[in-house]
């Protein structure tokens, strides 16, 4: 089957039209593997910044849940993005999904998926130190490998493959797509930035940049949230197209693996 061309306009169109449909399933997956670890640790934060101003002492007022909530609001994400491929998956392939069931797939894989993000970090920050060029093109050769290492159950040497399968042809395609959605991040990321610096600028006492501190990480959450949703959904309909463009698999039978 001659390959055809990736369509960028179909990839936002979609995963703008699936967050529509599953808004507020997608909205409480975000809430709970993101928006609920960041407000908590914008509290301890806010917390550990009050007891060490009153103490005069950092260390003393060390907490370690402020340290798990750290560890966790880094490690919380990934759940996000494999509860995420499922619901994406199943919608594209006209079934039902729901949180219970998203969630259920995200632990399942949640382990493996660590050591897979692991690699794929420690790899694009290897490959962004020599010189930039060679992290991107890791970058976009594996840029559907968590959806694959989800929705195919490859394994983790499997996604990496299948990912480098499913791109090729059409990497400066999905290159072009990675540095649209980078720049329309970086926009949303300046928007949440002029609100915080001006709620910054307002600010005359420790209660008043206290209370600015809890709304900036508020704003930095919500911001979160919406970014791993977008991405995630986005990621996940790359993949779908991907494999109707290199397979001409049906949407029907993608989601054959969740049953």
């Amino acid at each position: 089957m001659a390959d055809r061309n990736l369509d960028i306009g179909y990839v936002f169109e979609k995963t703008f039209s699936i967050i529509g449909q599953r808004f507020s399933e997608l909205a409480l997956l975000s809430l709970i593997f993101v928006g609920i670890p960041n407000i908590i640790l914008a509290w301890l934060s806010a917390q550990w910044l009050e007891q060490a101003v009153s103490s005069g002492s950092a260390f003393a007022a060390f907490s370690p849940g402020f340290l798990i909530m750290n560890f966790l609001v880094g490690l919380l994400p990934l759940l996000l993005q494999a509860a995420v491929v499922h619901t994406t998956v199943e919608t594209m392939s006209n079934r039902p999904s729901d949180v219970a069931s998203s969630m259920s797939v995200a632990i399942g894989v949640f382990l493996p998926l660590i050591l897979l993000s692991i690699i794929l970090s420690v790899a694009y920050g290897i490959g962004l130190m020599l010189l930039v060029v060679p992290g991107l093109i890791l970058m976009t050769l594996w840029a559907v490998a968590v959806p694959a290492f989800v929705a195919e159950r490859t394994g983790i040497i499997g996604a990496l493959s299948r990912s480098f399968e499913l791109t090729e042809g059409q990497r400066w395609r999905i290159f072009a797509l990675m540095v649209l959605a980078f720049i329309a991040m970086m926009i949303a990321g300046l928007i949440i930035g002029m609100l915080s610096f001006g709620a910054m600028a307002g600010s005359q006492s420790y209660e008043s940049f206290a209370s600015f501190s809890l709304w900036s990480a508020l704003l930095n959450a919500i911001l979160a949230m919406a970014a791993g949703v977008v991405g995630a959904v986005g990621v996940s309909v790359l993949y779908v197209h991907l494999r109707d463009l290199k397979e001409g698999t049906s949407l029907e039978s993608i989601g054959d693996v969740f049953r």
